[in-house]
């Protein structure tokens, strides 16, 4: 996947990213085709293949830079999160993005989310600190694999939990693992 700083090959994987949901929402994963979205999004397959790997790769980009959980550029400096600022962070992207979520439950794709979150929980210094060295990646799927099934339990249950509650059983559930109820 492109990582660089090129405005225009930014610009075209966003195109990509946003060409590929919105197929999404009315055509199955499978049946979408790469040359398809080319065409949604106005590009070349050419352009397509130096940007992205894949399909799925597609999604891994959606999912990496439209998501609240990751400590980037835009981060508030020597901030340290607390347990509480992730699970309502949590909570407003599952509520705010609940369709896209929805989307990727209903084509079997949520463990892409659960491994994106992987990703990033192992890059974020603030989950370092809490966790012990060797606990971290048993520490880091479990609450992946946790954020991602409630993800999907709210998605299935109807979405009528508000962003204050969710955030409450996030807190709840996930507790155990950073020491904070």
């Amino acid at each position: 996947m492109y990582r660089g700083s090129n405005k225009t090959a930014l610009a075209s994987q966003h195109q990509i990213a946003d060409a590929m949901l919105r197929m999404l929402d009315e055509t199955p994963y499978g049946d979408i085709s790469v040359s398809a979205v080319c065409r949604e999004a106005n590009v070349s397959r050419q352009t397509f293949y130096t940007l992205f790997q894949s399909k799925e790769n597609v999604i891994i980009y959606s999912l990496r830079n439209d998501c609240c959980y990751s400590e980037g550029e835009e981060s508030v400096p020597d901030r340290e999160f607390t347990f509480r600022d992730l699970c309502d962070g949590f909570s407003e992207y599952i509520i705010h993005h609940a369709r896209v979520l929805e989307l990727l439950a209903d084509n079997d794709l949520l463990p892409l989310l659960r491994t994106v979150l992987r990703e990033d929980f192992s890059e974020c210094g603030s989950l370092m600190s809490v966790i012990s060295p060797r606990l971290r990646p048993y520490a880091f799927d479990y609450m992946a694999a946790g954020i991602t099934s409630i993800a999907e339990t709210y998605i299935r249950s109807g979405r009528d939990t508000d962003c204050e509650e969710l955030a409450d059983i996030i807190c709840c559930l996930m507790g155990g693992i950073c020491g904070e109820p």
